[in-house]
C-alpha cells in the first residue's frame, strides 16, 4: 500500500534557499466565509490550478529555450518527435498545478491596503489574520490523504520574484517552480506553505483537482484578528462571538485603515 512505502516525520519544514524566518510576521486576508472554515480548525490549501495567475507552475523563457534545444539534441532528425516530446513534457508539468496544493500568506510587519482590496473587493466583509511563519508551522497538524497512508510533508518558502523573460529560476525542481512568481507580483510578498501530492499520484492515489483542508491548532497560529475597514459594528461583533464559540482567545481589532484623520 502507498502508505507503507514512505512517510515523513516533519509536518512543516523550510524549503532550502527560500527560508522566510520563523519570526516573520505574516497576514492572511479572507472573506468571512473562509474565516468560518478556519475557525473549524482547518486551513485551506488550494490547488495551484485554482489561482487566477495562469503562470503558476510555468517555466521561464530561458527554460523554454533550453527544452527546445534539448529536444533538438534528442531527436535531431524529426521535428515531429521534437514537438511531441515538448508537448508531453509541458503536459506533465502542467499537471503539477493539480497535484500541488498551496496556502498563501502576505509577509509584512503592517497591514496592506492592496491586500484588503485584492482579496476583499468592493468593500466586502472580511478579516485579516496576523500570525508568524513559526506560528503557522507549529500549528499545522499532520496531513494524510487517508488514515492508513503516510504523513505528507508540508514545505514553507518565501516566494522569489523574477523577470520570466530574462531571468532564470534559482530552483527548477517540481516544487521549486511554485516558489517563483513574475516580478509584476512582487507587491504580494508571499510566504507559501506547499503540499506536493506528486509522489502519492505516482503510487496511484487519486488526487483531487481542487484543494484540501489541513487540520491546525488555532491557538498556536492566530496572534490577532483585524476586521475589515468597512465592516459594521454588528458584523464585527459576530466575528468576536464566532471566536468565543470556537474557544479562541485572541485580540479582535478593527483595521487601522478605518481610523479617522485629524487635521
Amino acid at each position: 500500500m502507498y502508505g507503507d512505502h514512505y512517510s515523513f516525520d516533519v509536518t512543516a519544514d523550510d524549503y532550502p534557499g527560500f527560508e522566510a524566518g520563523d519570526a516573520t510576521v505574516i497576514w492572511r486576508y479572507m472573506s468571512t466565509k473562509r474565516f468560518q472554515d478556519l475557525l473549524s480548525g482547518h486551513l485551506y490549501f488550494a490547488a495551484a490550478r485554482q489561482f487566477d495567475d495562469d503562470f503558476e507552475g510555468a517555466i521561464t523563457e530561458a527554460q523554454r529555450k533550453w527544452r527546445e534545444s534539448d529536444a533538438g539534441s534528442v531527436f535531431p532528425e524529426s521535428e515531429q518527435l521534437q514537438a511531441s516530446h515538448l508537448e508531453a513534457l509541458s503536459h506533465a508539468f502542467e499537471d503539477l498545478r493539480r497535484m500541488t496544493k498551496i496556502n498563501c500568506w502576505h509577509a509584512s510587519a503592517h497591514e496592506n491596503v492592496a491586500m484588503w482590496e485584492r482579496y476583499l473587493p468592493h468593500n466586502a466583509d472580511g478579516v485579516a489574520v496576523r500570525s508568524t511563519v513559526g506560528g503557522v508551522k507549529h500549528s499545522i497538524q499532520e496531513f494524510r490523504l487517508q488514515p492508513s497512508y503516510g504523513e505528507e510533508q508540508i514545505r514553507v518558502g518565501l516566494v522569489h520574484y523574477i523577470d520570466y523573460s530574462t531571468e532564470e529560476m534559482i530552483d527548477r525542481s517540481m516544487l521549486g517552480i511554485f516558489l517563483h512568481k513574475r516580478i509584476e507580483f512582487r507587491d504580494e510578498g508571499e510566504v507559501r506553505f506547499l503540499l506536493s501530492l506528486r509522489r502519492a499520484a505516482e503510487y496511484g492515489v487519486p488526487i483531487s483537482d481542487d484543494g484540501v483542508m489541513v487540520q491546525l491548532d488555532l491557538d498556536l497560529m492566530v496572534d490577532e484578528i483585524r476586521v475589515g475597514p468597512s465592516m459594521t459594528n454588528g458584523a464585527a461583533g459576530a466575528v468576536q462571538d464566532a471566536l468565543s464559540q470556537a474557544g479562541l482567545n485572541c485580540p479582535v481589532r478593527r483595521s487601522v485603515l478605518a481610523r479617522k484623520p485629524t487635521y
